[in-house]
């Protein structure tokens, strides 16, 4: 694999190089992070078990989170003077409940933070469903389809410089078996 290579989707050279990375368990990141802010901050855990995908109404952005959009907003663009677009919060989010690998997981509560989870449920709004419809669709295929006994689902896992130790859900990677 050369630097600036593409891989196409699904390709045996994607799974080979991502595969072999699904080794970190959860507890662990979660553990280095709480003894040593600097410890990694990203990390590939396959899942034991996924035992649900709870959808909650979203709050709306936090004063802060509002700052900063409404920042980028008002920053005057240097080559351009169309007026950006401000960063609507979406309708939902998602929270993976689930156990690691790691010996004696009592299981964690992860934030789904993959931006295709809110294009999902924009898209699932423009078709017109209703939100317990929405929610549904969501919870399969968040769950039923990328958690599947078919397939080989992995978290990625991030966390932020303010709270070292709470790790996200930025991602899912999820082949079927072969």
């Amino acid at each position: 694999m050369k630097v600036g290579e593409v891989l196409a989707s699904g390709t045996r050279k994607r799974r080979d190089i991502v595969e072999p990375l699904a080794t970190d368990t959860m507890c662990g990141l979660y553990n280095a992070a709480r003894a040593d802010n600097k410890a990694r901050s990203l990390g590939l855990a396959r899942p034991a078990i996924v035992t649900d995908f709870e959808v909650e109404p979203h709050p709306g952005w936090t004063s802060d989170e509002q700052a900063k959009i409404d920042a980028y907003v008002n920053q005057p663009e240097l080559f351009n003077d169309k007026r950006k677009t401000p960063l609507e919060a979406p309708k939902y989010r998602g929270f993976y409940r689930w156990k690691c690998r790691e010996t004696g997981c009592k299981g964690h509560r992860s934030m789904n933070l993959d931006w295709e989870f809110v294009a999902h449920q924009r898209t699932l709004a423009r078709e017109g469903h209703s939100p317990a419809e929405t929610i549904g669709l969501l919870k399969r295929r968040w769950l039923e389809e990328m958690c599947a006994v078919d397939r080989f689902t992995a978290f990625y896992l991030g966390n932020q410089a303010k709270r070292a130790h709470t790790f996200s859900v930025l991602g899912v990677y999820w082949p079927k078996l072969t």
